[in-house]
């Protein structure tokens, strides 16, 4: 099962329940903007793939990819570089304002609007993020430069992360810092990736 077959799965149990009918789930796939960001950039990656192995071919993907990257970016105010490396099970709730640059993102992460995911840009520092699997990023969280977020961690709204977070942790607050350790982040995820 590839990537965005493991995000349609997530977003289907997330937004549909356990078990939605044919007519709901097309129904989503075709009119949720949340989904068509997170499609748009895994057709993007696949046709950087496709690129490497046969060049014409590669190469017109990858100028649909760029012109539907624009379209998504200017409609649904939402950008996703093509160079962040996203696992599977990426969710996005609400797709305004959200703003993922380089870096590297686990599996069955969760994003909702106005998130910002990049680049430190203070004294020329050009690192950019590792977040763990499981990661549970709220409304309005900033997220930068060259940090490590632990698996399981849950970032509260607002807050602004630029420090390594252990596995686990609350994280609230500008500048961000852990408030809770364990926090059992599973039922905001809502949703666990099956075995691969």
């Amino acid at each position: 099962m590839g990537d965005f077959a493991f995000d349609l799965h997530k977003a289907f149990a997330i937004r549909l329940g356990p078990h939605p009918s044919r007519l709901a789930r097309l129904r989503l796939t075709a009119l949720s903007s949340e989904l068509h960001c997170v499609a748009c950039h895994r057709f993007g990656q696949w046709a950087r793939r496709l690129r490497m192995r046969r060049r014409m071919l590669g190469t017109l993907a990858v100028i649909v990819h760029r012109l539907w990257d624009r379209w998504v970016s200017h409609i649904d105010s939402a950008h996703i570089s093509r160079n962040a490396q996203i696992g599977p099970g990426f969710l996005v709730m609400h797709q305004t304002g959200i703003v993922i640059g380089e870096g590297v993102i686990g599996a069955n992460c969760t994003v909702h609007q106005n998130v910002t995911i990049g680049q430190g840009v203070a004294g020329g520092d050009n690192t950019v993020p590792t977040i763990g699997d499981n990661v549970w990023i709220g409304p309005g969280a900033i997220i930068t430069g060259g940090i490590t977020v632990g698996d399981g961690v849950t970032i509260s709204a607002g807050t602004v992360l630029s420090r390594d977070v252990d596995a686990g942790s609350l994280v609230a607050g500008n500048p961000g810092r852990v408030i809770a350790q364990n926090y059992d982040n599973s039922e905001m995820l809502g949703f666990r990736m099956p075995p691969r």
